[in-house]
Order: structure tokens, then sequence, then C-alpha cells
């Protein structure tokens, strides 16, 4: 049992939560279906509390363990929540409460496959992020994939199947590379897996050559699902082949979910002194800045919005990784924040993009010529998260980004603002050419046809507005919250101070 903590079996509720949602979809009767994804939803949201309910304790510095299985001596499946593990799934808990709750107007009733393997993933995800050691993470993380390959697939289309197979692929592959990460850090590294530390591993632990082999196939493996270049392959394939409320999932939590591995292998088993002594910061921090900086130029080329909002998100989730790299307090912190930050701003967005299909069958930007007077609500809080991702204030992503900067000026490397600021430039010549076609050009504007007027009418649908709504005014709350201070900012900063004390 790790020191200090709190023997619970609390842990296990979030985990076991959407197992009702998905039981409820199989039992329930079929004259009844809406009652079933009411159910489903409900399932969602009582883990979404349950996640709260913990909050205070995590506030005031409580851990909970709770043990699954033994496997052998020193390695263990086990449960065990800290303050970073905790983060994670705040975010992912509320994130997929929303996502169910949009989902039942978006995905037809009878197709009870999309729901069920919905509440599947939202438990995999919690279970990585309350894992105690690499080898639980491992676990959930694979489960996780293979819960996520009906949700790329739901619409059967030839691109949707091909989108599958190709993640399949890649996340297979993937795990192959981390599988062994994990073989050679508990025989090369003393058998050290658990998280309840920082920076457990050392060059008395292990050698150079196999600190560095463990530290890069860690990185490789968790590469994939964080779609660093040349590992993002699967993604602009994914994103548009996926229903919205999938895409918003896929970006806003489950690309999350390798950056929070990559968290994991960097805080807990390397530890900031660790990276310094082996010189691998560098080598992440050049990965991340390509990842950044050619993600925007390849989003500049895409007619599709959810293409380009699938490429806008390799770039971002890369900023977390920069973070990181950074081996700096504020920039540290501007990654971890981001986590939270970047899964309000693309789940928002990837949403609007499904209201626009639904409402409208439109796909691509071309065709969205006067959309922000058919769809005002939604193109105002596209608008809103897009400026966002540019990193206008008083939004997340300008304290994000500040906070990024921040952090470069304190390791001394300014040639990060300046990838940061040519990657807000970028983000600005693929963003603002949405909005300027939504609200200042028509159908028949060169003919001087007459000023379209604002209909709401298209956007009546409660269940799907709620959700891009809420996000978007999140986008801005949550950014001018950074002036206050406590929740939701001290827990990413106790994370911060343990890992710089």
């Amino acid at each position: 049992m790790p020191e200090g903590a709190t023997k619970s079996v609390v842990p296990l509720f979030p985990v076991l939560l959407p197992w009702i949602s998905l039981l409820a979809i199989l039992l329930m009767p079929r004259k009844a279906p809406r009652l079933r994804l009411w159910l489903c939803f409900a399932g969602s949201a009582l883990t979404f509390l349950v996640v709260i309910l913990m909050l205070p304790g995590v506030l005031d510095g409580k851990t909970y363990y709770f043990k699954l299985a033994s496997i052998v001596e020193g390695l263990e499946i086990s449960l065990y929540v800290d303050t970073l593990g905790y983060y994670f799934a705040l975010v992912l808990a509320f994130m997929w409460m929303l996502a169910t709750l949009y989902s039942i107007s978006y995905i037809d009733h009878k197709h009870n496959r999309f729901f069920a393997f919905l509440a599947l993933c939202g438990s995999f995800l919690i279970g990585c992020a309350f894992s105690r050691n690499m080898f639980t993470y491992f676990i959930f993380y694979e489960m996780m994939t293979f819960g996520s390959y009906p949700l790329i697939i739901h619409e059967e289309t030839t691109m949707a199947r091909r989108a599958g197979y190709k993640y399949l692929v890649y996340a297979i592959a993937a795990g192959t590379v981390l599988f062994f990460a994990i073989i050679a850090n508990y025989f090369w590294g003393g058998g050290v897996l658990n998280f309840e530390k920082w920076g457990l591993l050392s060059l008395e632990t292990a050698s150079r050559a196999a600190l560095l082999t463990i530290f890069f196939t860690y990185i490789a493996g968790f590469g994939v699902k964080a779609a660093i270049m040349p590992l993002h392959g699967w993604v602009p394939d994914a994103h548009p082949a996926a229903p919205s409320p999938a895409s918003a999932l896929l970006s806003g939590v489950i690309l999350k979910a390798g950056a929070f591995g990559i968290m994991r292998v960097i805080f807990n088993l390397f530890g900031i002194g660790l990276m310094k002594e082996l010189g691998v910061h560098w080598v992440v921090a050049v990965f991340a800045c390509i990842t950044i900086v050619m993600a925007s130029v390849f989003a500049l080329t895409q007619d599709n919005l959810k293409r380009r909002l699938a490429y806008s998100s390799i770039g971002q989730v890369s900023y977390i990784i920069l973070g990181l790299a950074m081996v700096s307090r504020d920039g540290a912190l501007g990654g971890v924040m981001h986590l939270a930050h970047h899964a309000l701003m693309k789940a928002c967005l990837f949403l609007c993009a499904g209201v626009i299909l639904v409402k409208t069958g439109k796909k691509n930007i071309s065709e969205m010529r006067g959309i922000g007077y058919q769809l005002p609500v939604t193109m105002i809080c596209f608008s809103v998260c897009a400026l966002a991702m540019m990193g206008t204030p008083p939004s997340v992503g300008f304290i994000s980004k500040w906070l990024l900067g921040s952090g470069a000026m304190q390791a001394g490397l300014p040639v990060y603002v300046v990838i940061l600021l040519v990657s807000s430039l970028l983000n600005a010549a693929y963003f603002l050419p949405i909005i300027y076609t939504a609200f200042f050009r028509w159908e028949g504007d060169e003919e001087g046809a007459h000023h379209p007027k604002l209909d709401f009418s298209a956007e009546n649908d409660r269940l799907m507005m709620v959700p891009v709504v809420l996000l978007a005014l999140l986008v801005l709350v949550v950014g001018i919250w950074v002036t206050v201070p406590g929740f939701p900012y001290s827990l990413a900063s106790r994370v911060v101070n343990l890992v710089f004390p």
C-alpha cells in the first residue's frame, strides 16, 4: 500500500459506474429507446458527481488506494488517486458527460452500440487516470483503444472503416512498443513502475543506455495517441470519419491520454532532474516544436472542417509536450493546464461542426458562406473557441500560451516563444477565414444580394446546444478565473509544486 494513502473503494466507483449505462442499454426494453439513452447520460452524470465528491479530500492532500489484483511480487493492478490523476479524471468525466448529452440528439436512437462503447471508453479512461502504476495504466489504455474503435467506424462508411483500420494499426503497434518499454522499465529499472513518487528512476537504478531506451520507447508508445509527428497519421482520418461527439472525445480526451502517459513518464518515473541529466528533454522539445508548426501548416490546406480541426488538435496537444520538455516551473504549469484548456476549446469546436453537419449537411469550409446567420449561436461559440485557440485574452488559450511563454523565458530559451508566436499566427490563418466566411460572406454577395437575416429556428435542439454554449462560456470563465486563487488552478499548481519543490 502506498505510504500515506487512504485505502478506499471510492476510486473504483467512477470506473464501474459507466458499466451501469451499458447494462441499461442492454437490458432496457427496445420500446423505450430514449429512456435507455437518458439512463446512459445518468450514468455519465453520476460518474462526474462521484469524481466531484472526491475533490475536498484531494484538495486536502489525501490520496486514495484500492488494490484490484496482484500479478507478481511488487507488481499489482491497482487504483491510486493523486492530484495529477484526479485532475485528468475531472476533465474527462466532465467532457464525457457533455458528449453523452449531446449524443442523445446527434446519434440515432437505434444505434445502441455507439452509447455502449461510449460508456466503456469512459470507464477505461477513468481507469487510466486512476492507475497506480504503468502496468495498470497500460491495461486500461489498451482497452480504451479497442473501446474507441467502434466510435470511429460508427457510420460504417468506407472512409470510416479505413480510418478505423488505420487507427487500430497505429494503436496496436504503439501498444507493442509501450509493452516493451514497461518490461524494460521493470527489469532494467529495478522494478520501479509506481506513480506515488516524483522521479523514481536514476542512474543508480539503471545504466544510462537502459534509461535512454526506456524513455524513448515510452515516448514512441504514447506518442501515437498524443499525435506527435510523424506518429500522427491516424488522426486526420479518424476525426472526419467519426461522429462529432466521438471526434470531440478523440481530440479532447483520448489524445490527452497519450499526453497524460508522457506526463506520468516525465514527472513520476524519470523526474525533471534525470531528464536534464540525460539531456532527453531537448529531443522531446524538438519533436514538439516540429509538430506544432507543421500541423498548423497542414491545417491551412484543409477544406473539410473536421479535418482542419484534426490537424489543429495535433499541433495543440504538442503544447502540452513542449511545456513538459521546457523543464521549467511555468512551462510545466502551462502544459498541465493546457490538458484541460484544450479539451474545453476543441471539444466545443468539434461539437459546433456536428451542429453544422446536422442542420445544414455541410462539411467543407468553402460551403459555409453565411452560415453564421443560419446558425448564429453555434458560430458565435465556434468563434469564441477559435479566438481562444489563437491565444486571445481573456480565454483559456491565452493563459496556456502566457504560461508556456513564461516557462520558455525561465528556461532561458526564447526560441520557444518564437515557436508559440508562429503557431498563433498560423492558428489565426486557418481559423479567421472560417469566421469571415460564416459572417461576412453569403450566397450571391458578389452580385449585391441582400444581407441575410439572423435565424435562430434551426438551433432549437437544447440537448445539442447546451453542451456547445456551456463549453464556450467555460473557455472565457475559466480564463478569467486564473486571477482568483483556488480551484481549479490549485490542482495544477499542486502538481507542479511537487515536481519543482
